[in-house]
């Protein structure tokens, strides 16, 4: 509710709820960070339970308005009503004839992209197809995942010897309150599978880690870079689990859907799904010589060769995993070719949690300016917004990953 008051007293004419919540969020980031940084200096001030209870509230908050930042949940339970119909979610798009008799008139006009066939690995599938078809009941289970996340971010740090109020930092977090509560994002069901599968690391079950982080990629796909985190010896169990759940599922909504079980998936790496590129926009103008399809190509790749070697130096200065999982997230977060949206980067929230760091601070907290592109003339992102966003963050996570002493791993 205040990111809405403080948005109110910002906005500029003309401008919708989706820019000036997002301008909420950044304003408010300040007034986060610093009931963070009073927590950390004055450690168990704070029992868990209020910390619980306003995160809730926030997220409560947050939900009584429609969903102003995103219509991604209006898609969740458009995809669970056709697996419900007995029809796989890959085989046609929202707007195909075949699909008319399930048209209803409240999620169905608000469903995006309906001319596309959805983009959710079966993991995701799984979970839609259990969800009731209503918004409403559907936000309050996605806010119950996300107190389950502030919870087990909790018990993570208590079994590394912190004080579980640390949790805050995600539980109060602007963004986490509006992409979960508002716009009641996919990442809320996949957050306490990797934060439950980092604590069984620590706790010393690396084979419940690796089942449970192969459900979370299973549902959000980018999770898979998890099983980079732990040591070497525990590294194959986890990999091995990772792989067979992902893999798994794909393969059983495969024998339905065959070759269409990637769905929108091969699309997203198209133009047009571009928004809010950092590090590749920088490689396409350097580029541009070799032409618009010849500069886009050595981008992603230019992306790909600096988020591996980003990969190579968090692996060599730490075994800590809990370091290992926050930084790999950083590096990829900050070298993706392909879209950031803010709520993509709420895995990384967790990990900032046992560890803070500038670069990723100042990540979430600016990444809700990409929001200002849908009142930017003609929809195009101001230029200036990646570069607040993403060069300050780079440059301090570069910063951390040169300077940190190497270890053998």
């Amino acid at each position: 509710m205040l990111a809405a008051v403080v948005a109110a007293a910002l906005r500029p004419a003309g401008w919708s709820g989706t820019q000036t919540l997002g301008l909420g969020m950044v304003a408010l980031a300040p007034l986060w960070l610093a009931a963070a940084a009073w927590l950390w200096r004055r450690p168990r001030r704070i029992a868990l339970r209020w910390i619980l209870l306003f995160s809730l509230l926030f997220r409560l908050g947050a939900a009584l308005e429609p969903p102003a930042l995103s219509s991604d949940a209006y898609r969740y339970l458009w995809d669970g009503r056709v697996q419900r119909s007995g029809t796989s979610p890959y085989a046609f798009a929202p707007g195909d004839a075949h699909l008319q008799h399930l048209r209803d008139g409240a999620v169905f006009p608000k469903v995006n992209r309906p001319e596309a066939r959805t983009i959710y690995p079966p993991g995701a599938q799984v979970l839609f197809a259990a969800l009731p078809f209503d918004l409403g009941a559907a936000r309050l289970l996605f806010i119950a995942l996300d107190l389950l996340t502030v919870w087990l971010i909790a018990q993570l740090l208590a079994q590394v010897g912190h004080d579980p109020a640390r949790a805050l930092l995600y539980g109060w977090s602007p963004l986490a309150i509006y992409e979960v509560g508002n716009a009641s994002h996919l990442d809320a069901a996949m957050l306490p599978l990797l934060v439950g599968g980092a604590w069984a690391l620590v706790a010393g079950r690396a084979r419940l880690a690796g089942w449970l982080w192969g459900g979370a990629a299973s549902l959000k796909l980018y999770p898979a870079l998890a099983a980079l985190a732990p040591i070497p010896e525990h590294r194959r169990s986890v990999d091995t689990r990772v792989l067979f759940v992902a893999a798994g599922l794909y393969g059983a909504y495969g024998v339905v859907s065959g070759t269409q079980v990637l769905g929108f998936l091969p699309d997203y790496v198209r133009a047009a799904e571009d928004h809010n590129i950092g590090m590749r926009a920088v490689f396409e103008a350097l580029g541009a010589p070799l032409g618009p399809a010849g500069a886009r190509l050595a981008g992603f790749g230019a992306c790909i060769v600096v988020m591996a070697v980003g990969v190579w130096l968090v692996l060599r200065q730490t075994q800590d995993p809990l370091r290992r999982l926050r930084d790999l997230i950083a590096v990829y977060l900050l070298t993706v070719p392909t879209a950031l949206h803010p709520w993509y980067a709420l895995w990384l929230l967790p990990f900032l949690c046992t560890g803070p760091t500038a670069a990723g601070l100042w990540l979430l907290a600016t990444l809700p300016l990409s929001y200002l592109k849908y009142s930017a003339p003609g929809g195009v992102l101001p230029q200036w917004v990646p570069v607040v966003e993403f060069l300050p963050a780079t440059l301090l996570q570069a910063r951390l990953l040169w300077r940190a002493p190497r270890v053998a791993t």
